[in-house]
């Protein structure tokens, strides 16, 4: 399990605290003006400048770019096949209004997980197309766990194994080759009863695969952000969590996709403004429903911080926010942490977004995961610090 914190604590205190100061400032915050349509120049990219030299503009949809158009990518989060996704209990402990912090009120919580090869190593001879069984199950010790997105699910190979055990579990069968799979699943904890005499058992989460299991209780989800790789090749499993009092009290979820380094001979202009690599990947909601993409650069400034910029724009291409941030490395593991900010239009600072970062030593192309968050959501926002 991946533990080590990748940043200098003293540096990413910095670089934030100034960029947090730089966004929440309507004047002089670094801001190009805006066109009613896009056409920021992402391999023109300037790490010098606070968002990279992109604007607050709107983009054509997807960026035009063919990476999301890609029949792949562009259906890689799948409404899941649950029949308790439509349980009337379910339904009915989703409406619950009244005070998010009244301890009457249900929990929930949301946990990503994606196995396999995360790079996507389509056309790597070295990377067994078979692949691995990855057939495995999870369940919660108190509560109903709920499938909500089956990720590049290719049936009728990969399914979820319905009937269901029980409220409680939810069990697949997946085998990846040169790509992964995955799920987003939700755990509904219904309020205690307060005239119950039984004892308080702490509800966990048990994940079980071939390849690696997991313990953890749900209370700890929040927090969850890890990876585990399971073999030499590049296979790993990837979890990313959430934990909040109600679904749509402040917007949050997770962000994915490709993270690629640049070949300094032969984009010489680019390396000397201090790009090394650019990102790119979907925006999503803790229900696995698509909100839009991202797309930016990831390098060295002049004073030799490791800084990332970026755009995310809405699935019609409508500007949502300009990234900002730091990313770590770890020396030859070939992976590393980013952690930033967002702005909105105004140049206020509106979420915190970070992750993870995976680059194999052979290939140009690695992979993003990390979570975002809204800053009206405390619990959800410093959980991704």
């Amino acid at each position: 399990m991946m533990k080590r914190t990748l940043f200098s604590g003293s540096l990413l205190l910095v670089i934030l605290l100034a960029l947090a100061l730089s966004g929440c400032s309507d004047s002089d915050n670094g801001l190009a003006g805006a066109e009613p349509t896009g056409g920021d120049d992402y391999v023109a990219m300037d790490m010098d400048d606070v968002y990279g030299g992109l604007t607050v503009s709107d983009e054509p949809t997807d960026f035009a770019d063919e990476y999301f158009q890609a029949e792949a990518v562009a259906a890689e989060f799948t409404e899941a096949d649950d029949p308790m996704a439509v349980d009337p209990e379910v339904l009915l402990l989703e409406e619950t209004g009244g005070d998010p912090a009244d301890p009457d009120r249900p929990r929930f919580s949301f946990v990503k997980i994606t196995w396999g090869m995360l790079d996507r190593a389509l056309d790597d001879p070295a990377v067994d197309a078979a692949g691995l069984d990855w057939t495995g199950m999870l369940n919660v010790d108190r509560g109903i766990a709920i499938a909500r997105r089956t990720i590049l699910f290719e049936k009728p190979g990969d399914h979820l194994i319905v009937p269901r055990i029980d409220r409680h579990t939810v069990a697949w069968t997946s085998h990846t080759g040169r790509g992964y799979d995955g799920l987003i699943i939700e755990i509904i904890e219904p309020p205690l009863n307060p005239d119950s005499t039984a004892p308080i058992i702490q509800n966990k989460l048990h994940l079980m695969t071939p390849q690696f299991s997991l313990d953890i209780p749900v209370s700890e989800l929040s927090d969850l952000d890890m990876v585990e790789k399971v073999d030499e090749l590049g296979n790993a499993i990837r979890l990313e969590g959430f934990r909040l009092s109600e679904i749509d009290l402040c917007p949050k979820g997770f962000l994915s996709g490709k993270w690629m380094r640049i070949d300094p001979a032969v984009d010489t202009e680019a390396y000397d403004r201090g790009v090394r690599g650019h990102f790119k990947g979907r925006w999503i909601d803790v229900l696995g429903i698509a909100r839009g993409v991202v797309r930016g650069a990831w390098g060295v400034n002049g004073e030799g911080e490791q800084v990332f910029a970026g755009k995310w724009i809405d699935n019609q291409g409508r500007f949502k926010g300009l990234l900002r941030g730091a990313w770590g490395s770890a020396d030859g593991d070939g992976y590393g942490e980013f952690r930033g900010h967002w702005i909105n239009r105004a140049g206020t600072v509106e979420g915190k977004l970070g992750g993870k970062w995976f680059l194999a030593t052979d290939r140009p192309a690695g992979f993003f995961a990390g979570r975002w968050a809204t800053l009206c959501d405390d619990e959800a926002s410093n959980g991704i610090e």
